[in-house]
């Protein structure tokens, strides 16, 4: 009785004794991400770049095939008021955000940008670690921004873009006003409205592109799975979200490159 009483106090000094070491200091965000911490001037930011031949089939669509959209005729079905002329000088963008209803005290935490460059599509995800790399984000924003002749976005028209305007102008930094927008909803309601149940992003990937998502994420989690990383510093579960991120702008892509085969004026 003695020894199992002994026996029992030790197992009891053992957790005492677990509990008190320290826990383990989380892991770099940008290694668990897969992405590196650069320096913009305005501040450190961990940005992931990939890049993709135009050979990558995402589904069923090849990423090459953005090069033949009919951009003057999207151009009219997005209601822009001067032609898009070059799919190469073309920005996607994606942004995931701290809330989904917009104003000022929302944040885009998660900004995904791609453009194609010669024989390939480069995609960066620009990310904060907390708000206080707004300043560095928008800085990294701003030369991939400048040098565009359009943005394209699914529905940014209602909330990408102004928001990235207001933290724009909130970081009294200049937005362009005057940058073309194609926002792929518009051409996308006027083709499949009488087709679909929806004309949401997730719907056209599956029935238009093909892609049926494996362990994606909701898109109303994302801003509670930022908030729980600000809390316990742990990104793994974030890798999901940048998942998310790179798929939607994939996705952009072949639907640009979906119209390019489907409306491009014949031979």
């Amino acid at each position: 009785m003695a020894h199992q009483t002994l026996d029992d106090l030790r197992r009891v000094i053992r957790r005492i004794e677990t509990r008190r070491l320290p826990r383990a200091a989380p892991a770099p965000v940008e290694e668990v991400l897969g992405g590196e911490l650069i320096d913009t001037g305005e501040g450190q930011l961990v940005v992931v770049r990939r890049e993709f031949p135009l050979t990558h089939r995402h589904g069923r669509q090849p990423l090459a095939g953005a090069l033949s959209a009919p951009l003057n005729l999207l151009s009219v079905l997005a209601r822009l008021k001067a032609p898009l002329e070059d799919v190469r000088q073309l920005l996607f963008l994606d942004a995931e955000t701290t809330g989904l209803a917009g104003g000022t005290g929302t944040y885009a935490f998660l900004v995904g940008a791609a453009w194609l460059e010669d024989d390939r599509l480069v995609l960066t995800q620009h990310f904060m670690r907390d708000f206080d790399d707004e300043p560095a984000l928008l800085a990294a924003l701003w030369p991939l921004i400048e040098r565009a002749n359009g943005v394209v976005t699914f529905n940014g028209t209602a909330f990408d873009l102004p928001l990235l305007e207001t933290r724009f102008i909130l970081g009294r930094r200049r937005w362009p006003a005057d940058l073309p927008h194609l926002d792929l909803l518009r051409p996308s309601r006027r083709m499949w409205t009488a087709s679909f149940a929806d004309c949401r992003l997730a719907t056209l990937e599956r029935e238009v592109i093909g892609v049926e998502r494996e362990d994606d994420v909701a898109g109303s989690l994302i801003p509670a799975l930022y908030f729980d990383f600000l809390r316990s510093r742990r990104a793994a579960p974030l890798a999901r979200v940048l998942a998310h991120n790179r798929d939607d702008i994939l996705t952009l892509v072949g639907l640009l490159g979906w119209f390019g085969g489907a409306l491009a004026a014949p031979a």
